[in-house]
C-alpha cells in the first residue's frame, strides 16, 4: 500500500487508494505487541485489518530450493499409500482454535524519515466473509497498566482482537482475531481453508435475529453474575431522577433469558460476558441485545456459544433507530451497560437492560415483577424544526430535527449530538457540566457546523433561521425561466421534506485518562456532509463558553476548528475515527491522528513532531541557507590564517559573483584594519 502524501506546515495528509468500496471504519483501542495500532475496516467482500507503526515483522527467509527425489518403481516394499484426513480439521471448533505461526519482529523499530516523518502500516490481513459489511463494532477498552489490574478485565482482550460486524445477509457476526500481526510465512501460504488467521466467528443469521439489514451495532462487557446494584442505590436514584410525567413510553418487549447460574454473586466468579447490541427497521424498530459468555477457567480467550442462539432481550421501538451505543463507563460502575438509543423523530432514549422495571414509578406492581429487568431511565428531545413560512405553522404538524449521530462523553455523563441541519449540542445527563440548563432534556451546550451556518452562526443558542432568510430572499429575485417554472410548479404540488436530502454526518470521541479518579480530556470529531470539525479538549471549551468568554459570535470560537483540504476527491465520507494517544502528547497540544474513510480511499491526518520536513519546502530552503552560511563562515576562518585552498577561493568568489556584493572576509580577512591585496601576494 503505496500512500500520496501531502503536507503544510507539520501536518500531513496520507492518502491509500483501495480496490473495494468502504462502508464502516474503527480503530481498535489495544495495541498490537509490536506496538502498532490496529484498524478495522469493512467493505463489499468482507474486512480488512490494518496495523500500523510498531516494530516492523521480520521478512521470511528465501524458499530453498529441493532437491528431485529419486522415481519409485512399482511393486517396492517403499510405496505406501496415506489417506489425508487433514479435510476433518478445516472448521474449527469454539473448544480448539487453529493458531496461526507467530510473527517475529524486529528488536527496534525502524528510524523515521526526516522526509516522510509518519507510521506506515507494517501488515494486512483480509478476512472473506461471502457479504458485504455495513458496520464494524468495537468494545470500550481501558488501559490496564494505568489505573487497573489485569483480572479487572476480561484476558480475551490481552491476546485477541473482539470486534462485531453487520452484514448484507441480515446476520451479525462476532469475531475474534489474534493481537499480533500475521507472519509474513502465513501471509505467503497459499491455502484458503477456514482458520488459517486463527479467527473465531460467531454467525447469528436471521432465524435467531433480524430479518432485514441491521442499521447499527454496538458492543461492550460486563460481569457473568446477575448484576445487583444494591450497594449503589444512591447513584442509581441520581442517574433515574426522572419527571414520571416525561419518562419515556414502556416498549413492547419480549425477554429471552440464557441458562446461567444466579448463586454467584456480581464480581465472585471472575468470569464476564460480551454484550452486543444490533438494532433494524423491522415492525418499526427492533432492537436485539445478545449475551455470550468469555473467559472461563478452560478456555479464557474464547467467547462460549451455546446451542441455540437466542437474544438476551428484544424490544420493539416506537421509531426507527438511528444511532445505538453502550456507554463508554467501565465495570463495575452503574452506568456501564446504559444503552443510548437515538430516532429519527429527534428523541434520545437512555436503555439500562439490567435495570428493574419496577423501579419507583412501578414500586406498585408484585414481587414476580423484580425478575423482569430492562427499562428506560432517561430521555431527551431535539428542538422542533422552523418553517420557511412562520405565519403559516400549524403546531400540531410541528416536528423535531432528526438526530444523525451521537455519542457518550465525560465518562458516560453527557451526551454529545448532531442533528439534520448541522446544529450540534451536549445533553448534560447528571446535570454535573457547567451552567446545566432550566429544562435537563434540552441541550446544555449548543452549536452549528456546516458551510451554511458557518458564517452568522454563534457557538452558544443561537440559530439558523437569518440566513435561510437571507438565502430565500435573493433566490426570489431569479427571473422567471422555463427551468425555475418547472421547479415551482414541483415544489407546489410536493412538500418540502421529501425534496431534502438528509446529509450525513457523525461524531467522534476519544478519551484519555490521565490521571486516577480526575475527569477524562475528551477529543471531539464532528464531520457534516464533507466537512470536519475539531474540538481537542472538550471540557475547557465546555467551560469557556459557560462563562462567556468562548462566545464571540463566531462558529469557529476558541477550541473548535476546521480541518481544511481533506483530500477526498469527490467521494464522501463513509466514516470517521481517532487514533490513541499518549499524555506527553496531550500535554505538548499535539492533536490526535484522524482516520477518515472515503468510498474508495482512506485518508490519515497526522501531525509530524520532528522540527524537519523534507517536504515542507519553507523548512528544506532555511536548511539550505543554513548549511551554506556555516560553509561561508568556515571559508572565512580559513582564510584569515591563510590555510583555504584554491577549491574555497572558488566558492568564496562565487557567492560573491551570486550576490553582487563583495564578501567582508575576503577584504579584511577577520582584521578590519588589514587589506586583504596586502597578503594576496604571499
Amino acid at each position: 500500500m503505496d500512500p500520496a502524501v501531502s503536507t503544510k506546515g507539520k501536518t500531513a495528509q496520507i492518502r491509500y487508494e483501495l480496490p473495494h468500496r468502504i462502508h464502516d471504519a474503527k480503530i481498535y483501542p489495544v495495541k498490537a505487541p509490536n506496538g502498532s495500532s490496529i484498524s478495522i475496516y469493512g467493505h463489499e467482500n468482507g474486512i480488512r485489518v490494518l496495523w500500523r507503526g510498531g516494530r516492523p515483522i521480520k521478512q521470511a527467509p528465501e524458499p530453498r530450493a529441493e532437491v528431485p527425489k529419486p522415481r519409485k518403481m512399482n511393486g517396492t516394499s517403499a510405496d505406501v499409500i496415506m489417506l489425508d484426513d487433514s479435510d476433518d480439521d478445516a472448521q474449527p471448533t469454539h473448544r480448539n482454535i487453529q493458531q496461526p505461526e507467530e510473527a517475529e519482529f524486529e528488536e527496534e523499530e525502524e528510524e523515521v524519515d526526516p522526509d516522510q516523518p509518519y507510521p506506515a502500516f507494517v501488515q494486512h490481513l483480509d478476512l472473506a466473509l461471502s457479504a458485504e459489511v455495513f458496520h464494524v463494532a468495537v468494545p470500550q477498552i481501558p488501559a490496564i497498566p494505568a489505573f487497573r489490574t489485569a483480572d479487572s478485565i476480561p484476558s480475551i482482550f490481552s491476546h485477541r482482537i473482539v470486534f462485531s460486524v453487520a452484514c448484507a445477509d441480515s446476520s451479525v457476526r462476532i469475531i475474534t482475531l489474534p493481537l499480533n500481526p500475521p507472519s509474513a510465512a502465513t501471509k505467503s501460504n497459499p491455502t484458503t481453508k477456514e482458520g488459517r488467521w486463527g479467527e473465531q466467528m460467531i454467525k447469528i443469521g436471521s432465524h435467531s435475529g433480524h430479518h432485514s439489514i441491521p442499521k447499527g451495532l454496538t458492543m461492550t462487557w460486563t460481569s457473568d453474575a446477575e448484576p445487583t446494584f444494591d450497594e449503589e442505590e444512591e447513584e442509581a436514584e441520581e442517574e433515574m431522577d426522572l419527571d414520571e410525567n416525561e419518562a419515556a413510553p414502556t416498549p413492547r418487549r419480549k425477554v429471552h433469558r440464557q441458562d446461567r447460574s444466579r448463586s454467584a454473586l456480581r464480581g465472585e466468579s471472575g468470569s464476564w460476558d460480551l454484550l452486543v447490541a444490533s438494532h433494524s427497521a423491522d415492525l418499526g424498530g427492533q432492537l436485539c441485545i445478545w449475551r455470550f459468555p468469555i473467559g472461563t477457567e478452560k478456555s479464557a480467550n474464547i467467547i462460549e456459544v451455546p446451542h441455540h442462539v437466542v437474544p438476551y432481550q428484544t424490544v420493539y421501538l416506537n421509531a426507527t433507530t438511528s444511532k445505538i451505543a453502550f456507554n463508554v463507563a467501565q465495570y463495575p460502575k452503574r452506568r456501564h451497560s446504559q444503552l443510548l438509543i437515538t430516532d429519527v423523530s429527534g428523541i434520545a432514549r437512555i436503555y439500562d437492560p439490567f435495570a428493574l422495571i419496577n423501579c419507583r414509578a412501578r414500586r406498585s406492581r408484585s414481587a414476580a415483577g423484580y425478575e423482569e429487568t430492562g427499562a428506560f431511565t432517561s430521555s431527551f428531545r431535539t428542538s422542533f424544526k422552523e418553517s420557511k413560512d412562520s405565519s403559516s405553522a400549524v403546531p400540531m404538524l410541528a416536528r423535531r430535527k432528526p438526530i444523525i449521530d451521537a455519542a457518550w462523553a465525560a465518562d458516560g455523563r453527557s451526551i454529545v449530538a448532531l442533528l439534520a441541519d448541522g446544529e450540534w449540542g451536549i445533553w448534560d445527563i447528571d446535570r454535573s457540566g457547567p451552567k446545566p440548563p432550566t429544562d435537563p432534556t434540552s441541550f446544555s451546550l449548543r452549536g452549528f457546523v456546516g458551510t451554511a451556518t458557518s458564517s452568522t452562526s454563534s457557538s452558544l443558542n443561537s440559530t439558523t433561521a437569518t440566513p435561510k432568510k437571507r438565502v430565500d430572499n435573493r433566490s426570489s429575485l431569479a427571473p422567471m425561466t422555463p427551468n425555475t417554472r418547472r421547479t415551482k410548479q414541483e415544489n407546489l404540488f410536493h412538500s418540502t421534506t421529501s425534496s431534502t436530502n438528509v446529509i450525513r454526518g457523525g461524531i467522534s470521541i476519544a478519551s484519555l485518562h490521565s490521571t486516577p479518579g480526575a475527569a477524562p480530556e475528551d477529543s471531539v470529531i464532528i464531520w457534516y456532509a464533507n466537512e470536519v470539525y475539531r474540538i481537542p479538549k472538550l471540557a475547557q471549551y465546555w467551560g469557556r463558553s459557560a462563562s462567556g468568554a468562548g462566545s464571540g459570535g463566531s462558529l469557529l470560537g476558541p477550541g473548535l476548528s476546521k480541518i481544511q483540504e481533506i483530500p477526498l476527491r469527490g467521494e464522501s465520507i463513509m466514516a470517521l475515527d481517532q487514533f490513541d494517544t499518549t499524555t506527553k502528547e496531550a500535554r505538548m497540544a499535539i492533536p490526535r491522528d484522524i482516520l477518515i474513510t472515503g468510498e474508495h480511499r482512506i485518508i490519515i491526518i497526522t501531525t509530524s513532531t520532528s522540527a524537519q520536513s523534507g517536504r515542507d519546502l519553507g523548512s528544506a530552503f532555511a536548511r539550505v541557507k543554513d548549511e551554506e552560511s556555516t560553509r561561508s563562515r568556515v571559508d572565512q576562518a580559513l582564510l584569515s590564517t591563510g590555510e583555504l585552498d584554491l577549491g574555497g577561493m572558488d566558492q568564496l568568489l562565487d557567492q560573491m559573483s551570486n550576490t553582487g556584493e563583495p564578501q567582508r572576509g575576503l577584504l579584511t580577512m577577520g582584521n578590519p584594519r588589514k587589506v586583504l591585496f596586502a597578503s594576496s601576494t604571499n
